[in-house]
Protein backbone atom coordinates (compact mmCIF):
# COMPACT_ATOMS: atom_id res chain seq x y z
CA UNK A 1 0.00 0.00 0.00
CA UNK A 2 1.37 3.40 -1.04
CA UNK A 3 0.69 5.47 2.13
CA UNK A 4 1.75 2.74 4.84
CA UNK A 5 4.52 4.31 7.55
CA UNK A 6 5.41 7.22 5.56
CA UNK A 7 6.78 10.13 6.61
CA UNK A 8 4.86 12.74 5.00
CA UNK A 9 6.88 15.65 7.12
CA UNK A 10 10.12 15.51 9.35
CA UNK A 11 10.33 19.60 9.97
CA UNK A 12 9.36 21.62 13.04
CA UNK A 13 6.82 24.74 13.25
CA UNK A 14 9.31 26.47 10.90
CA UNK A 15 10.15 23.89 8.47
CA UNK A 16 13.48 23.88 6.59
CA UNK A 17 13.59 26.36 4.67
CA UNK A 18 12.45 29.17 7.18
CA UNK A 19 11.27 31.07 4.75
CA UNK A 20 12.27 34.23 6.07
CA UNK A 21 15.70 32.71 7.33
CA UNK A 22 19.50 33.18 5.59
CA UNK A 23 21.22 31.11 8.34
CA UNK A 24 23.34 28.47 7.34
CA UNK A 25 20.84 25.62 7.46
CA UNK A 26 17.88 27.33 5.75
CA UNK A 27 20.70 28.55 2.76
CA UNK A 28 21.63 25.12 2.38
CA UNK A 29 18.37 23.58 2.27
CA UNK A 30 17.56 26.12 -0.79
CA UNK A 31 20.67 25.15 -2.19
CA UNK A 32 20.74 21.56 -2.20
CA UNK A 33 17.05 20.91 -2.07
CA UNK A 34 16.63 16.63 -1.43
CA UNK A 35 16.72 15.81 2.17
CA UNK A 36 17.39 19.23 3.26
CA UNK A 37 14.24 20.16 2.39
CA UNK A 38 11.58 19.62 5.92
CA UNK A 39 7.95 20.07 5.51
CA UNK A 40 6.49 20.08 8.69
CA UNK A 41 5.51 17.03 10.53
CA UNK A 42 3.21 14.28 9.77
CA UNK A 43 3.00 10.38 9.15
CA UNK A 44 1.10 8.27 7.61
CA UNK A 45 -0.09 4.83 9.24
CA UNK A 46 -1.75 3.40 6.64
CA UNK A 47 -4.30 4.56 4.04
CA UNK A 48 -6.85 5.03 7.62
CA UNK A 49 -4.88 6.68 10.11
CA UNK A 50 -2.43 9.48 10.06
CA UNK A 51 -0.77 11.52 12.83
CA UNK A 52 -0.71 14.97 13.04
CA UNK A 53 -2.00 17.18 9.96
CA UNK A 54 -0.41 20.66 9.69
CA UNK A 55 0.38 23.72 7.75
CA UNK A 56 1.29 21.89 5.07
CA UNK A 57 -0.98 18.84 4.16
CA UNK A 58 -1.78 20.31 0.62
CA UNK A 59 1.32 20.12 -1.08
CA UNK A 60 2.16 16.55 1.28
CA UNK A 61 -1.21 15.09 -0.31
CA UNK A 62 0.27 15.87 -3.72
CA UNK A 63 3.99 14.51 -3.29
CA UNK A 64 3.22 11.66 -0.63
CA UNK A 65 -0.19 10.26 -1.25
CA UNK A 66 -3.90 12.26 -1.19
CA UNK A 67 -6.13 12.15 2.18
CA UNK A 68 -8.99 10.28 -0.02
CA UNK A 69 -9.55 7.42 2.36
CA UNK A 70 -8.30 8.71 5.30
CA UNK A 71 -10.59 8.32 8.22
CA UNK A 72 -8.88 8.97 11.37
CA UNK A 73 -5.89 11.61 12.74
CA UNK A 74 -4.48 11.37 15.86
CA UNK A 75 -3.66 14.72 16.95
CA UNK A 76 -0.03 15.11 19.00
CA UNK A 77 -1.37 18.92 20.46
CA UNK A 78 -2.68 21.43 19.29
CA UNK A 79 0.11 23.89 18.33
CA UNK A 80 -0.47 24.63 14.56
CA UNK A 81 2.68 22.88 12.84
CA UNK A 82 0.55 19.47 14.09
CA UNK A 83 -2.84 20.50 13.85
CA UNK A 84 -4.14 23.17 11.06
CA UNK A 85 -7.76 24.13 11.41
CA UNK A 86 -8.26 25.02 8.02
CA UNK A 87 -8.04 21.28 6.53
CA UNK A 88 -11.41 20.89 8.03
CA UNK A 89 -12.99 23.19 5.86
CA UNK A 90 -11.09 22.20 2.52
CA UNK A 91 -12.70 18.37 3.23
CA UNK A 92 -15.56 20.16 3.47
CA UNK A 93 -15.20 21.84 0.18
CA UNK A 94 -14.71 18.01 -1.19
CA UNK A 95 -17.52 17.47 -4.24
CA UNK A 96 -16.81 14.16 -4.16
CA UNK A 97 -15.52 12.68 -0.65
CA UNK A 98 -15.72 9.07 0.84
CA UNK A 99 -19.60 9.65 3.16
CA UNK A 100 -18.04 9.46 6.74
CA UNK A 101 -16.91 11.94 9.16
CA UNK A 102 -12.95 12.37 9.01
CA UNK A 103 -11.92 11.18 12.77
CA UNK A 104 -9.90 13.57 15.19
CA UNK A 105 -8.12 12.39 18.27
CA UNK A 106 -7.25 14.81 20.79
CA UNK A 107 -6.16 14.21 24.71
CA UNK A 108 -6.72 15.85 27.77
CA UNK A 109 -7.41 19.86 27.45
CA UNK A 110 -6.32 19.56 24.18
CA UNK A 111 -9.66 18.59 23.14
CA UNK A 112 -10.50 22.24 24.59
CA UNK A 113 -9.49 23.61 21.69
CA UNK A 114 -12.83 22.18 19.93
CA UNK A 115 -15.55 24.47 21.91
CA UNK A 116 -13.27 27.38 20.81
CA UNK A 117 -13.75 26.22 17.67
CA UNK A 118 -17.08 25.94 17.70
CA UNK A 119 -17.68 29.65 19.12
CA UNK A 120 -15.57 31.33 16.77
CA UNK A 121 -17.00 30.97 13.22
CA UNK A 122 -14.46 33.34 11.39
CA UNK A 123 -11.96 30.77 12.23
CA UNK A 124 -13.15 28.72 9.26
CA UNK A 125 -14.97 29.60 5.80
CA UNK A 126 -17.10 26.56 6.72
CA UNK A 127 -17.82 26.84 10.78
CA UNK A 128 -16.97 23.91 12.40
CA UNK A 129 -20.65 23.57 13.61
CA UNK A 130 -21.63 22.97 10.22
CA UNK A 131 -18.52 20.75 9.59
CA UNK A 132 -19.86 18.53 12.34
CA UNK A 133 -23.45 18.20 11.52
CA UNK A 134 -22.82 17.76 7.64
CA UNK A 135 -20.57 14.93 9.16
CA UNK A 136 -17.36 16.22 7.41
CA UNK A 137 -15.69 15.96 10.58
CA UNK A 138 -16.07 14.18 14.23
CA UNK A 139 -14.24 15.02 16.76
CA UNK A 140 -12.97 12.40 20.06
CA UNK A 141 -11.91 12.56 23.28
CA UNK A 142 -8.99 10.58 24.44
CA UNK A 143 -7.42 9.48 27.79
CA UNK A 144 -3.66 9.31 28.13
CA UNK A 145 -2.65 5.47 29.03
CA UNK A 146 -5.77 4.14 27.96
CA UNK A 147 -6.41 2.01 25.11
CA UNK A 148 -8.42 2.34 21.94
CA UNK A 149 -9.12 0.65 18.69
CA UNK A 150 -8.57 3.14 15.70
CA UNK A 151 -9.30 1.98 12.60
CA UNK A 152 -8.44 -1.46 13.38
CA UNK A 153 -5.04 -0.48 15.33
CA UNK A 154 -4.81 -0.48 19.19
CA UNK A 155 -3.89 2.41 19.87
CA UNK A 156 -2.39 3.79 23.47
CA UNK A 157 -1.57 7.68 23.71
CA UNK A 158 0.91 8.32 26.68
CA UNK A 159 2.53 11.96 28.14
CA UNK A 160 4.46 13.96 26.35
CA UNK A 161 7.08 16.49 27.90
CA UNK A 162 5.75 19.47 26.01
CA UNK A 163 3.09 21.81 26.29
CA UNK A 164 0.21 22.46 23.27
CA UNK A 165 -1.61 25.87 22.79
CA UNK A 166 -4.35 24.57 25.40
CA UNK A 167 -1.86 23.80 28.02
CA UNK A 168 -1.94 20.51 27.20
CA UNK A 169 0.23 17.53 27.66
CA UNK A 170 1.28 16.62 23.91
CA UNK A 171 0.66 12.95 23.25
CA UNK A 172 2.70 10.32 22.44
CA UNK A 173 0.77 7.48 20.41
CA UNK A 174 2.10 3.38 21.60
CA UNK A 175 0.72 1.37 17.85
CA UNK A 176 0.60 -2.01 17.64
CA UNK A 177 0.50 -2.51 13.81
CA UNK A 178 -1.16 -4.75 11.43
CA UNK A 179 2.38 -6.54 11.21
CA UNK A 180 2.54 -7.13 15.05
CA UNK A 181 5.33 -4.39 15.92
CA UNK A 182 4.71 -2.01 18.49
CA UNK A 183 5.05 1.94 16.96
CA UNK A 184 5.89 4.44 19.47
CA UNK A 185 5.29 8.05 17.90
CA UNK A 186 6.98 10.62 19.75
CA UNK A 187 7.29 13.71 18.71
CA UNK A 188 7.27 17.26 20.64
CA UNK A 189 8.60 15.83 23.90
CA UNK A 190 12.11 16.82 26.03
CA UNK A 191 13.13 13.72 28.04
CA UNK A 192 10.65 11.63 28.95
CA UNK A 193 8.09 12.01 32.28
CA UNK A 194 8.91 9.82 34.48
CA UNK A 195 5.26 8.23 33.90
CA UNK A 196 5.93 7.40 30.55
CA UNK A 197 9.39 5.50 30.95
CA UNK A 198 7.30 3.37 33.35
CA UNK A 199 4.13 3.01 31.22
CA UNK A 200 6.60 1.73 27.92
CA UNK A 201 8.49 -0.87 30.64
CA UNK A 202 5.53 -2.90 29.54
CA UNK A 203 6.83 -2.75 25.62
CA UNK A 204 8.81 -4.15 23.70
CA UNK A 205 9.29 -1.47 20.51
CA UNK A 206 9.61 -2.26 16.51
CA UNK A 207 10.14 1.34 15.53
CA UNK A 208 10.32 4.42 17.71
CA UNK A 209 10.10 7.77 15.80
CA UNK A 210 11.78 10.42 18.24
CA UNK A 211 12.27 14.15 17.51
CA UNK A 212 15.57 15.67 17.66
CA UNK A 213 14.76 19.39 17.15
CA UNK A 214 17.47 21.00 18.63
CA UNK A 215 20.42 18.43 16.19
CA UNK A 216 23.76 19.56 17.35
CA UNK A 217 23.26 22.49 19.26
CA UNK A 218 25.91 22.59 22.50
CA UNK A 219 25.02 23.44 26.02
CA UNK A 220 21.36 22.14 26.57
CA UNK A 221 19.95 20.85 29.79
CA UNK A 222 20.68 16.99 29.88
CA UNK A 223 17.51 16.18 30.57
CA UNK A 224 15.44 19.49 28.49
CA UNK A 225 11.79 19.99 28.72
CA UNK A 226 9.72 20.60 25.40
CA UNK A 227 12.32 19.28 22.94
CA UNK A 228 15.17 16.82 22.25
CA UNK A 229 18.53 17.39 20.21
CA UNK A 230 21.19 14.70 19.43
CA UNK A 231 22.69 14.09 22.92
CA UNK A 232 19.56 14.17 25.20
CA UNK A 233 17.73 12.04 22.44
CA UNK A 234 20.70 9.59 22.93
CA UNK A 235 20.63 9.87 26.95
CA UNK A 236 16.26 8.59 26.19
CA UNK A 237 17.34 5.63 24.75
CA UNK A 238 20.13 4.28 26.38
CA UNK A 239 17.51 4.44 29.38
CA UNK A 240 14.88 2.62 26.96
CA UNK A 241 17.48 0.35 25.88
CA UNK A 242 18.35 -0.28 29.99
CA UNK A 243 14.92 -1.13 30.52
CA UNK A 244 14.05 -3.72 27.45
CA UNK A 245 12.08 -1.17 25.64
CA UNK A 246 14.19 -1.04 23.14
CA UNK A 247 16.82 -3.90 21.69
CA UNK A 248 18.95 -4.41 18.79
CA UNK A 249 15.81 -5.62 16.51
CA UNK A 250 14.21 -1.64 17.53
CA UNK A 251 14.42 0.40 14.32
CA UNK A 252 15.24 4.35 15.53
CA UNK A 253 13.57 7.22 13.21
CA UNK A 254 14.91 10.84 13.82
CA UNK A 255 12.18 13.13 13.06
CA UNK A 256 10.81 16.87 14.19
CA UNK A 257 14.18 18.62 12.93
CA UNK A 258 14.26 22.53 12.93
CA UNK A 259 16.70 25.06 11.43
CA UNK A 260 18.13 26.35 14.77
CA UNK A 261 21.68 24.27 14.26
CA UNK A 262 24.68 23.59 11.81
CA UNK A 263 23.79 19.86 10.68
CA UNK A 264 22.90 19.13 7.66
CA UNK A 265 20.88 15.97 6.99
CA UNK A 266 24.15 14.23 5.78
CA UNK A 267 25.74 15.39 9.01
CA UNK A 268 23.55 14.05 11.04
CA UNK A 269 23.60 10.49 9.53
CA UNK A 270 27.16 10.53 10.48
CA UNK A 271 26.56 11.70 13.80
CA UNK A 272 24.55 8.72 14.48
CA UNK A 273 26.94 6.00 12.71
CA UNK A 274 29.03 6.14 15.55
CA UNK A 275 27.16 5.22 18.96
CA UNK A 276 27.19 3.08 21.90
CA UNK A 277 23.07 2.03 21.70
CA UNK A 278 22.97 -1.19 19.59
CA UNK A 279 20.17 -0.15 17.68
CA UNK A 280 19.97 1.24 14.20
CA UNK A 281 19.14 4.84 13.99
CA UNK A 282 18.33 6.56 11.18
CA UNK A 283 17.39 10.34 10.31
CA UNK A 284 13.97 10.41 8.14
CA UNK A 285 12.89 12.91 5.47
CA UNK A 286 10.25 13.70 4.00
CA UNK A 287 8.69 11.07 1.77
CA UNK A 288 11.06 8.27 3.58
CA UNK A 289 8.77 4.99 4.58
CA UNK A 290 9.61 2.11 6.63
CA UNK A 291 9.95 -0.95 5.30
CA UNK A 292 10.92 -3.98 7.29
Amino acid sequence: MRNELVFYGTGAAEGIPNPFCRCFLCSNARKEGGRDVRKRSMFRVNEYVAIDMGADFFTQAMEYGDFINLEHVLITHTHEDHLAHMMMGVRGMATHRIQKPLNIYMTSSAYDIVDFYRKNSAILKNSINTLEHNKVIAFHRLEFGKGYTIGTLPVIPLKGNHTGNMGENCANYLIRLGNGKVLFYALDTGYYLEETFQNLKAYKLGYLISECTYGNILNRPEKPEGHLDIYSCQSVFKRLYKQGTIGKDTKIYLSHINHCHTATHADMVELFKETDIPCEIQVAYDGMKIID
